[in-house]
């Protein structure tokens, strides 16, 4: 009898700390879909020849978020755009005190404010370059995304807040093969990233945030460079690339702005070894292969709160316009590119957008010829 009821009384007892551990699921996603309308001097980097424009489903990507207690959290998302199915952010994070957590999976790389910007409110319609019939051309974040630096990868980060949120440290190692590809080599890659709110409003919200990234990314070395690519698994050269930013404002009413510099080892396009998303990686591990970059991503926007009753059909609007300077090879001129983007956000509620924006990008052909290319977008995006 007496055990009976220590039995009961320790099923009583740990009754609430299971129920804290229960999954708490919470299910969210995004549609985008855009038509974009190209055009351009042609030259070796614009093909006239080629569809100038089209409807696609630039994103459609479901999350699941798990919380296990106060503490945990698993996240996943996969991505099903244009009939692929890619795995984006996959990855389990322990809070083990407070400020102290450790994510192991894949998510993005800790560097550029931009990139780790969610799509869901981007001020302008894309990141980079991205202009129909126009290849071999980059902005900031096609450099940084394409030799590694950037966007998804699999590994392991630590990360530290401080009181308040006003610091914090993001320290880890990823395979360095990108976004759900096994790693090819031995060699892991560094990144670090820390973060501060310099001011806060009168509600103490977040008005002028600065951050610094350092990343060390290692390249594999192919041993078959051509048809189907195979790497030495214990060879391997380190480039790295450091990067600095800042963001005034935030997404709500008035001006907001978010700024990154960038500078580092950039692998040429034409030194550029890919197998899949595994891409920038090298034929030889002599330093001639690599190029110094350097480039700055600048977008200014202000957000206006329409008037009206609670059912009104556009609750505010954002104008925009961003800045994208990349010079690919610091040693080497008439290489730049510059692309100004105006944009325009009209929001049909907080998580339904229209955005209208007018990418124009100058460069420089192989001759030295001054070039562009143009294209008009427009982005119809839900985010439930």
């Amino acid at each position: 009898m007496h055990a009976r009821l220590l039995m009961g009384a320790l099923v009583l007892g740990a009754a609430p700390a299971l129920h804290a551990q229960a999954p708490n699921v919470r299910v969210s996603g995004r549609m985008q879909a855009q038509y974009r309308l190209s055009s351009g001097d042609s030259s070796g980097n614009f093909n006239p020849a080629l569809v100038s424009n089209g409807f696609e489903i630039r994103r459609l990507r479901i999350q699941t978020d798990v919380r296990f207690g106060d503490n945990m959290l698993a996240v996943i998302q996969p991505s099903f755009e244009m009939g692929g199915i890619r795995m984006r952010d996959a990855y389990l994070r322990v809070g083990l005190t407070p400020q102290i957590g450790v994510t192991i999976g894949q998510e993005k790389s800790p560097f550029q404010r931009y990139e780790l910007t969610s799509s869901n409110t981007l001020p302008s319609v894309e990141r980079g370059v991205r202009i129909l019939r126009l290849s071999g051309r980059e902005g900031l974040n096609d450099l940084l995304a394409t030799n590694g630096y950037a966007s998804h990868d699999l590994g392991a980060f630590m990360d530290w807040t401080g009181p308040e949120n006003r610091f914090s440290i993001k320290l880890g190692v990823q395979n360095g093969s990108r976004e759900s590809t096994a790693d090819v080599n031995s060699a892991k890659s560094f990144f670090g990233r820390a973060t501060a709110t310099l001011t806060t409003n009168a509600a103490d919200q977040p008005m002028l945030q600065v951050g610094v990234s350092l990343a060390a990314r290692d390249r594999a070395i192919c041993s078959t460079c051509t048809g189907t690519i195979a790497y030495y698994a214990d060879s391997s050269k380190t480039t790295t690339a450091f990067g600095l930013d800042l963001e005034w404002g935030g997404f709500r009413p008035g001006f907001h702005v978010i700024a990154d510099f960038a500078t580092g080892d950039n692998v040429p396009a034409a030194n550029r070894v890919a197998s899949g998303r595994n891409t920038a990686n090298l034929r030889t591990a002599a330093d001639s292969a690599l190029r110094t970059f350097m480039g700055f991503s600048l977008i200014g926007a202000y957000r206006v709160n329409t008037a009206g009753a609670d059912t009104r059909l556009v609750k505010f609007f954002e104008p925009a316009l961003r800045v994208d300077y990349l010079d690919p090879d610091t040693d080497t001129g008439d290489n730049e590119g510059v692309l100004i983007t105006p944009a325009l956000s009209i929001y049909f509620g907080n998580t339904v957008v229209l955005r209208a924006g007018f990418d124009f990008y100058s460069y420089r052909d192989a001759t030295g010829t001054s070039r562009s290319a143009k294209e008009i977008k427009f982005s119809w995006q839900a985010n439930f």
